[in-house]
């Protein structure tokens, strides 16, 4: 009864498989996994976080567009935009181009030396 009058809309888990750095790696033969919680927040608008290999995500998503903004596995910002695609029933498929330009690789200083920007691509169930 609680759950309900703090949540009035349908909240879900999502399970995901992800392959990071699509282009310019080997990473499909070394894909992660990812778990969150996505909310319904009015008719076809969806809010809600994923978390992946020390990677933690908040995003929004309408048909066919996500975004979203986080930190990576080192607690530095990332931002992510894409696209989604439902696939069959509960199964969907993201295309994201995954924005690193706020994080730092060598130590010295973000802006210094950021991580390169990557393009992922994941397949989510939603139940």
């Amino acid at each position: 009864m609680l759950s309900s009058l703090l949540f009035g809309n349908s909240v879900s888990p999502v399970l995901g498989i992800r392959f990071n750095d699509i282009l310019s790696s080997n990473d499909l033969q070394n894909p992660t996994h990812s778990l969150g919680l996505k909310m319904q927040l009015e008719g076809d608008i969806y809010s809600g976080f994923d978390v992946s290999d020390g990677d933690f995500r908040i995003f929004i998503e309408r048909p066919n567009i996500i975004f979203g903004l986080g930190t990576n596995s080192l607690s530095q910002p990332q931002f992510t935009v894409g696209g989604t695609y439902k696939a069959f029933g509960n199964l969907g498929v993201h295309l994201e181009y995954v924005l690193n330009q706020l994080t730092d690789a060598d130590g010295a200083g973000p802006l210094d030396d950021p991580f390169e920007d990557q393009l992922r691509i994941s397949l989510n169930v939603q139940f």
